[in-house]
């Protein structure tokens, strides 16, 4: 562009460069969109409801559901100990008193819980249908419901959940990462809600319950599952509500089609989610109004509550009406989508009151597509393609979040879709999973072969099971260049980095002097026992978070759609899934293994400097070392360039952390695994508490992101980057079977010049790039295709590129909203070329 077309541009409000809009919407899914960007001006919305008991001691606001966020503790404590922060108060005194049966405080925990929920959702939220456009009920479902606790839980509950508040804020302004047990973050069982209905849910926790011993239905498994028995006609209830609203309208309707629309709309509802789906439209009915439920009961909107594989288990419905009998076309299929999507995005209806509250406002609910068989075989159909046409339409929109799982059978079509999406966005509106590493790790896990293909994705990229597996995928996050700083300082924190402990505070083992050190081996031990002892620290404090919960946060209708929960009569947050694990994500590997390769390198090999040296720079953040810096920059191995010793070395890193992890279990019985998902951390919250740091970075500079290398290493391009992914994961057996030491899986970002696709030469290469990935590389792949000029100038002119969506880690967002250190971390992104 021209000088003088430049300043026309800028004058006139539009972009220097261009960035992807929708495209190609039906009339009805084009209105959804735009009513739903039109924001603040909409005459509807769904922003946060509250209700309380009334009691004086009621408690809407569960503020551990929020200790991941480190952008919020401020407003969960501003005055001191015992203060109920922010938005604790704010909820609670904004909330709507809800009137309660007679014997409401006689009940058992879980049925208060039910119970309230049920008075909640059929009579104080109104049910709506948005538009004549829309073609799904289900509208508000924002909620901050009361914990229902009587005086005496209530007041045990707050005594430990103060004593959790100070452990995880001492734990997080240490500089060891953040962490607590958080709702969202599962696949619940959609599969059999479409395809038997609750009914027979309902049904089988009413068998189990008449199977169980009188002094049992007088017990917690008694109570738990009338809890549930409660919570499964609840969506029949509402759906019932919503059919009325829909005949309502309908009387009032001028046009035959409305008339028909309504007609229809009311019918599904009165079928589903009760019984299971006969057709398309009434599976993703079915699928909406209980995805908005656990929203509603979890009073946690959106972050990492995920769909599954639904191209899998509505396809059936979609072959049968769309292909098979035509009771509709595929583009009215289309406009059903395009209502689903237009119901998910308003999950970001809650920030209307509360505003953005960090890295949860990511959301994630997940769909997961594609993807292979038990056998290995491709198992896209035509309903893959028709949603990934929905998303190619729709964007830049940001939920439902789709990842695409590809494996070595992935048909040239699907690849070619997908390269053809890719080439249209800035930041994919994907993330690419890959089976046969992915299934490698879940076979890790205890996960049998026979049923690991069968994975599905949550949140950003983590890999779970579906309807019977709640994974903690999120649940703590260890910033892993901690354990440089406790190495050097023989289990103490840096002189002068002591924030939140005494000075001079023994906090990890002591394992020496690291100056008096003669070998490598010393140095390599002594970070190893450091490691352990911040995963057994992390455990401990998490396993605090994870006891309040199991004790005192009950949620039996998401338990319900949790298999297991019925079977054992078990809440989902007190051990009732098949499935139990809690994730430690790891953050800053890559920082942490280029440091250690610095001090092996130039410390114990070439003797270039002394420990003494090193501790005396870093204390000093490099101020008088910019020599020093240099080389620990550039003349030492960084894992990220395919050569073997450096990921051999960060194979061994990644092992020493990672089985560290299987060693534990929370006192809920989940099992501990290991994970690498840095969401923003690695460039906010665990980045500004970490020290200067031996591979040359600047005190408070930003990490390195998940598994990927450090910004500027990876020299070698993006083949030398992915095989170095493969490698640190585990690589191959000499039989070719692939190993996956991290079962929760690991983001990788990877950045591409826009022009590497710019023609169908380009494409190809790129495709062939994706399949070397599916056989070296890793488990998860999001890809941005950017020019850094153009982010640059979205910096300086946010309001001409509002719609500018990139990959961040394991989620995308609008550019202009993320916070300036993330942005200034994608610009610095090294750009591919293939």
């Amino acid at each position: 562009m021209s000088k003088s077309n430049e300043i026309d541009a800028k004058e006139k409000g539009e972009t220097k460069f261009p960035i992807a809009e929708s495209h190609d919407l039906p009339p009805r899914s084009k209105w959804l969109r735009d009513y739903y960007f039109k924001g603040l001006e909409r005459e509807w919305n769904n922003q946060i409801m509250s209700f309380t008991t009334g009691t004086d001691w009621d408690i809407v606001f569960h503020e551990g559901d929020y200790y991941i966020n480190p952008e919020i503790h401020y407003y969960i404590q501003i005055l001191g100990k015992n203060d109920r922060g922010v938005f604790a108060s704010s909820y609670r005194s904004m909330a709507i008193p809800v009137g309660l049966t007679d014997n409401f405080w006689e009940l058992s925990l879980p049925e208060r819980r039910i119970t309230f929920l049920e008075k909640v959702m059929l009579d104080y939220i109104p049910q709506e249908i948005i538009s004549e456009n829309d073609l799904i009920a289900g509208g508000r479902f924002n909620t901050q419901l009361s914990r229902c606790f009587n005086k005496d839980e209530a007041k045990e509950y707050w005594k430990k959940n103060i004593r959790n508040r100070e452990a995880v804020f001492k734990y997080h302004k240490s500089g060891f990462g953040n962490l607590g047990a958080i709702p969202g973050h599962i696949i619940p069982d959609y599969k059999t809600v479409v395809k038997k209905g609750f009914k027979y849910i309902y049904e089988k926790a009413k068998k189990t319950y008449d199977n169980l011993t009188n002094e049992e239905k007088n017990g917690s498994k008694g109570e738990e599952l009338r809890a549930i028995m409660i919570s499964t006609e609840i969506p029949k209830k509402l759906a019932k509500k919503y059919a009325e609203e829909c005949r309502r309208l309908k009387d009032e309707a001028t046009s035959p089609e409305n008339v028909e629309r309504l007609e229809q709309m009311a019918k599904n509802l009165e079928r589903v989610p009760w019984e299971p789906a006969e057709t398309f439209w009434q599976g993703i009915q079915a699928v909406w109004l209980t995805h908005m439920l656990v929203m509603a009961e979890e009073s946690y909107s959106g972050p990492g509550l995920s769909f599954g594989r639904i191209d899998q288990y509505l396809w059936d419905l979609y072959k049968k009406d769309v292909i098979e009998q035509e009771l509709f076309t595929q583009e009215f299929a289309k406009d059903i989508l395009g209502s689903f999507w237009f119901h998910c995005n308003t999950v970001y209806d809650a920030m209307i009151k509360v505003g953005n509250q960090g890295i949860i406002s990511g959301f994630g609910q997940i769909i997961t597509l594609s993807g292979c068989g038990p056998n290995g075989e491709d198992l896209t159909n035509e309903l893959t393609y028709t949603m990934l046409e929905v998303i190619d339409s729709w964007y830049p929109s940001l939920e439902p979040k789709p990842n695409v799982r590809i494996h070595r059978n992935s048909p040239d079509k699907l690849l070619n879709i997908l390269v053809d999406m890719i080439a249209r966005s800035q930041g994919a509106p994907f993330i690419l999973n890959f089976d046969e590493r992915s299934i490698a790790g879940m076979v890790k896990e205890g996960i049998l072969k026979e049923e690991a293909w069968n994975y599905g994705v949550v949140g950003c990229l983590e890999n779970t099971m579906q309807g019977n597996d709640r994974s903690g995928t999120v649940n703590c996050n260890l910033n892993l260049t901690k354990s440089i700083e406790l190495t050097l300082w023989n289990g103490k924190n840096m002189p002068g980095n002591d924030i939140v402990t005494k000075l001079g505070e023994q906090i990890g083992p002591e394992m020496g002097n690291v100056e008096d050190f003669q070998t490598w081996e010393e140095f390599y031990n002594a970070w190893k026992e450091q490691v352990k002892f911040m995963i057994r620290y992390t455990v401990d404090v998490n396993n605090l978070c994870e006891e309040l919960r199991g004790d005192f946060i009950r949620t039996p209708y998401l338990s319900s759609i949790v298999r297991g929960c019925i079977e054992q009569g078990l809440d989902i947050t007190n051990g009732g899934p098949e499935l139990r694990f809690v994730t430690v994500e790891g953050v800053g590997f890559a920082t942490t293994v280029d440091s250690l390769l610095s001090i092996k390198k130039l410390v114990y090999e070439d003797k270039k400097y002394t420990m003494a040296q090193i501790k005396d720079s870093i204390m000093n953040d490099f101020k008088r070392n910019e020599v020093m810096q240099t080389y620990l920059m550039n003349k030492a191995p960084k894992y990220g360039n395919d050569e073997d010793d450096a990921d051999e070395f960060s194979k061994m890193v990644m092992e020493t952390w990672a089985e560290e992890c299987w060693r534990y279990k929370t006192p809920t019985n989940f099992q501990y695994r290991p994970g690498m998902l840095s969401w923003n951390y690695w460039a906010g919250a665990d980045a500004g508490l970490t020290i200067a740091t031996p591979n040359g970075r600047n005190k408070g500079s930003f990490l390195s992101n998940a598994i990927c290398p450090t910004n500027g290493v990876d020299i070698k391009g993006p083949t030398a980057v992915t095989n170095s992914v493969g490698k640190v994961l585990g690589g191959k057996t000499e039989s070719g079977e692939y190993i996956n030491c991290l079962p929760n899986g690991a983001s990788h970002t990877i950045t591409f010049n826009p022009s590497i696709i710019k023609d169908p030469e380009h494409k190809e290469k790129f495709k062939a790039y994706l399949r070397g990935y599916i056989e070296n590389g890793g488990t998860a792949l999001q890809i941005n295709m950017l020019d850094a000029e153009m982010l640059k100038d979205a910096q300086k002119h946010p309001e001409n590129y509002k719609n500018l969506l990139v990959r961040v880690t394991g989620y995308n967002a609008y550019f202009t909203t993320i916070g300036r250190e993330l942005q200034e971390e994608i610009i610095a992104r090294e750009s591919h070329r293939i």
